[in-house]
This record gives structure tokens, sequence and C-alpha cells, in this order.
């Protein structure tokens, strides 16, 4: 046998039977231990016992061991080990399976050596304050086994991590939102083939959003938005998400139109898309979501009329435009969403009357027509027992204030301000319990302030 061959044997047996022990697993607990445990939080981790013989360590609080007594599992959540900081040395526990040590105010980078762990599914270091980049490593070593990576609301930085091919039958939740990430979201991501969730809300992720992610096929949200700044618009291969139940890409710089194939998602139940540069018509397409209970397309640049085929949304809970240049007048179907909860479509403009109907659902909290062209009087559905908001201000409405407006006792604030309307302020506004705001102001109201 060649020399090099004997040093090479030798070398792996060593290796194998120095790292593979429950023995080896104590040393690791008591160097984690010591790392974590600070002057500030001397009692945390008390009864990790770095002296204890194996198999006690299996009893320490937040350790889970396999038959062999090996460490396959360490679970701390919102322990305070401020100050405390990740070993670089985590190499040592290659049994882990499952790491979290979440909401504990950690500090520090983030472990080089984590990504070499052979058997680790489960990653979560979220809502700590860990600085740096994530590492990088060869594609076929590169977290190996990987099926969830959480490191959200830390202050990580750099590019985003290299998932690609080589985790499309592992990876399933990546969520590496609320950091400082920065440069292009990889196309590589849309080979994650078994993905179902990912946030990206990472504050400074720049670039196109990649068509490819149009290609996962398993996802069930994405999180794209919230200060990003990418380059461009909405993928129209977004479309093809049929797994698709969420889909935030607020405030993240999107310009162009919102593409017809979204209608496409049969399952979404979420669509946010607020505070962006969006342009153009609302798709009629968006009608043929069934699911929807969520819509918020506002603070864009969108024009035209609200599509009649919105009328096919019963399960509409949500519906927010405002901020946009919508016009026309507010369909009288809106009234018929016998499930709208939120109606806010101020700062737009539209004419004509509010929907007869609206408020009659039973089920209406909150209704913000403010500043746009409306006439007319307020409906007599707006008595309903529901409603916590109405903001009707900067607006052509006029009659008098119905005497029961506060009847329900649960309406804590009353915005009608720059209107035409007339007679006396009712009284049963001074018997409304919940009230906090009310403004009244530069209408033609008599009488004495209840």
């Amino acid at each position: 046998m060649p020399p090099f061959l004997v040093v090479f044997i030798l070398l792996l047996l060593h290796t194998t039977s120095s790292s593979a022990s429950p023995e080896c697993d104590v040393y690791a607990l008591g160097k984690l231990k010591a790392s974590l445990v600070t002057t500030s939080n001397a009692t945390a981790l008390g009864d990790w016992d770095p002296a204890a013989p194996s198999p006690a360590h299996c009893s320490f609080s937040g350790v889970t061991c396999d038959a062999g007594a090996r460490v396959v599992a360490i679970n701390i959540m919102a322990l305070s080990l401020h100050g405390g900081t990740l070993p670089l040395d985590l190499e040592l526990f290659d049994a882990l399976a499952n790491l979290t040590i979440a909401a504990c105010g950690l500090l520090g980078h983030f472990p080089a050596s984590l990504h070499a762990l052979p058997f680790l599914r489960h990653l979560n270091l979220s809502n700590n304050n860990l600085t740096g980049a994530l590492p990088s490593g060869p594609g076929h070593r590169y977290f190996p086994s990987l099926e969830l990576l959480d490191v959200y609301n830390n202050n990580l930085s750099g590019p985003l991590p290299s998932f690609g091919a080589e985790h499309a039958v592992t990876l399933r939740y990546l969520h590496l939102g609320g950091n400082y990430f920065s440069g292009v979201i990889p196309d590589d991501y849309g080979d994650l083939d078994k993905l179902e969730y990912i946030n990206l809300a990472a504050y400074c992720l720049s670039g196109l959003v990649p068509a490819s992610l149009g290609r996962l096929k398993r996802l069930r949200e994405m999180y794209m938005g919230y200060y990003n700044q990418f380059d461009g618009g909405i993928p129209a291969e977004f479309g093809d998400l049929e797994a698709l139940v969420l889909l935030d890409m607020s405030s993240c710089c999107l310009t162009g139109p919102i593409p017809p194939e979204l209608g496409q998602l049969k399952l979404l139940n979420t669509l946010y898309m607020f505070l962006n540069w969006l342009s153009g018509d609302i798709p009629p397409a968006l009608g043929e979501l069934k699911n929807l209970a969520s819509l918020d397309l506002s603070m864009n640049e969108l024009y035209g009329k609200i599509p009649a085929s919105l009328a096919k949304l019963t399960n509409l809970k949500l519906l927010n435009l405002f901020g946009n240049y919508l016009h026309g007048v507010i369909p009288e179907f809106v009234a018929d969403l016998l499930n709208l909860e939120v109606l806010q479509l101020w700062d737009n403009n539209f004419s004509g009357h509010l929907p007869a109907g609206l408020g009659k659902n039973g089920r209406l909290k909150k209704l913000n027509v403010g500043n746009n062209n409306l006439s007319g009087h307020l409906p007599a559905g707006l008595r309903n027992y529901s409603l916590k908001t109405l903001d009707v201000s900067y607006n052509h409405l006029t009659g008098h204030l119905p005497p029961d407006i506060c009847t329900s006792g649960n309406l804590e604030k009353l915005v009608l301000m720059e209107n035409v309307f007339f007679g006396p302020i009712p009284v049963s506004l001074g018997d409304c319990k919940m009230l906090r705001h009310v403004y009244l102001n530069n209408n033609f109201l008599s009488g004495p302030i209840p």
C-alpha cells in the first residue's frame, strides 16, 4: 500500500473516532455555553454542566439526543443571552440536525463552520443581532441537508447565500428578511424545486426580480418588498406559481404594469403591492382570484376605473386602492362584498355617489374615501354596528348628518371635514363612548356641540 494512502486512512480514522462521540458533544456544549454566557447573563443555561458525564448532557435544557446520546437538536428561544456570541467551531456538533437559538440578543458573526454540518436540516438564528456576511462554499458541501434557514431580523449584510440546484430536493423554507443583504437575487433560486416559503425583504437588494422564480411550483408565500430597490417590474412568469397563497412585493421600487397573468393564481389569498411605481389599469384578470381576501395596490400610479370583474372577489375583506389616479364612480358591487371589512380609496379622482348599500353587510370596520370628488349623501348603512373609522373628508358630500350615526357605540374616528353637510350636529355623538377623533370643520353645521 502506498505510504501516502496509509497516512490518509489513519487521519480519517482519527478524525472519525475523535469527533463522532457523545463525549465530543459534551465538550462542544461546554464551548457553546462559554461563548453564549457572559457576565451580564451568568445564570443562563445553569444546568449545562461541562463536567457532567455522558449521557447526562441529554437532559440539559434545550438539548435533544438520539439513541446513541449524540446531540441532534439544540433549541434555545427567548433566553436573555445579550452579549453572547456563537463559537467558531460549531462543526464539532457533527450529528446536529436542528439548531435554534432565536430571540436571544446574540452578537457577533455567523459562524462559517455551520454550512459544513452534514446533517443540519433546521437552522433558526432569527431575532438576534448577528452581523457580517453569510458564509459561501462549494455547492455540494454548502448546507448539504438544509431544509429550513431562518435568520430574520438580524444585521447581516453582503450577498445572498448561494443556494441552487444542489439544494433542490431539500430546501423548503428560506427567511432572509429584516437584514441588509445587497446585490441581486440569484437566478439559481429558481432551481429550488421544493421551496414553499421565501422572504427576501432585505432592505438593500437591487437588479431585476428574476423571472426564474416563476418555476417554484410548490411556493406558497413570497415576500420581496420593504425597501429593496429593484429595477423593472413584476415578471409575468409569476403567474405560473400555481401553489402561491401570499405575494407581497410592497415598497420595492417596482415599475410598469401589473401583469394580467397574476389572475392565474387560483389559490392566492393575499396580494400586496403597495408603495411602488406601478402604472396602467388594474387588470380585470385579478377578478379571477376567487380566494383573494386582501388586495392592496395603494400608493402607486395606477389609473382607469375599478374593474367590474372585481365583483367576483366575494371573499375580499380588505381593499386598499388609495393614493393612485383612479377615476369614475365607486362601483355598486363594492357594497355587495359580504365579507368586506376595510375599504380605503382616498386620494384618487372618484366622482358620483357612494354606493347606496355601503356598510349594510354589517362587517365594514374602516371606510376612508377622503380627497376625491364624491357628492350626494352618506349611505344609511354606515350606521352599522361594526364601523370604527369613517373618513369622507375633502369631498362634496351634502345633507344632514344622520342622527343615529353613532348608534353602534363602536365608532372611534369620524372625519367629515371639507364637505357641504348642514344642519345640527347629532346629539348622539355625545354618547359615543369610543369616539376619540372628530373632525367636522369647514361644513355648514349649526347648533351646539354635544
